[in-house]
């Protein structure tokens, strides 16, 4: 059983985040930011998770660029991610 505290994929991370947001509770906001911090650096494993790491690169260019890069790391990483995927589908017909 998964610990509510501690989602484990990203994409559960982001909708943890984003329900915290939605409470708008003062007492989350150091919660939240440390689950974005999680989506921007945790590895993917499923297009959930690359999902949830682009809308957290997309609300990180809305706020403004990161100083420590995880924005930009965390889209090349999602860029690698989909291109390999992409090699394993059949071709479009």
């Amino acid at each position: 059983m998964k610990d509510a505290q501690r989602p484990a994929s990203l994409s559960e991370k982001w909708e943890q985040s984003r329900q915290m947001v939605r409470r708008g509770s003062e007492a989350d906001v150091e919660r939240v930011m440390d689950l974005e911090v999680d989506v921007l650096t945790g590895p993917i494993h499923s297009l959930d998770d690359a999902l949830a790491k682009l809308k957290a690169i997309e609300l990180s260019f809305v706020e403004g660029e990161r100083s420590d890069g995880a924005d930009a790391s965390a889209l090349r990483q999602t860029i690698r991610w989909l291109r390999a995927q992409a090699k394993h589908c059949p071709p479009p017909s």
